[in-house]
């Protein structure tokens, strides 16, 4: 089943009714390397699930700003799906041959419908993802870079991380190695 089983929809859901759901999905599409997969002129609304190969996504503008990598297992699409707008907002390309299995907008319906476990489940994933962002945007608009810089190694760093940090600043708080922003103790 290449590990389709573990798509978020599915948690919750008994093994007969996820082997129903996956038996009822289009074959997959295979795409080359370096191949579009999603773009802002083309987005087919579904969920593009790799089943093998993996995908990269850029920002839809002069810059291409490397967003996300995505593995094999992972999806991609599941916020631009429903709400109407025709638009997608990166550009998704193989990074590798590639096979993608696309959970098209109407299919899902039908699935939220016969199984209402897949749409909470659909809502949790959604509301993860706003959080995540929220947490992103809580970084970006810090006051100064110093702050930025510190906000953001905080939101990535684990616990034992910053145990390591802290014994290798000697002691030192990352804010007093940060500095003001101006000479050697700065980061900026």
């Amino acid at each position: 089943m290449n590990h389709i089983e573990n798509l978020f929809i599915f948690k919750g859901l008994a093994d007969s009714q996820i082997k129903e759901i996956i038996n009822s999905f289009d074959s997959p599409i295979e795409f080359k390397k370096n191949d579009i997969i999603y773009s802002a002129d083309n987005f087919p609304f579904a969920i593009g699930y790799i089943l093998e190969g993996s995908a990269v996504a850029v920002t839809n503008n002069k810059n291409n700003v490397h967003m996300r990598s995505f593995e094999k297992g992972a999806c991609f699409g599941a916020a631009a799906i429903f709400g109407g707008n025709e638009i997608y907002v990166s550009t998704i390309t193989a990074k590798s041959d590639a096979k993608i299995l696309f959970i098209r907008e109407k299919k899902l319906k039908s699935i939220f419908l016969k199984y209402p476990q897949a749409s909470i489940n659909y809502i949790e994933f959604l509301s993860d993802k706003v959080r995540f962002l929220n947490k992103k945007l809580s970084v970006i608009s810090c006051s100064n870079a110093e702050d930025t810089v510190l906000k953001y190694l905080l939101s990535v760093m684990t616990e034992g991380d910053m145990v390591r940090w802290h014994h290798r600043l000697n002691g030192h708080e990352f804010e007093q190695a940060l500095g003001d922003g101006e000479g050697q103790g700065s980061l900026v």
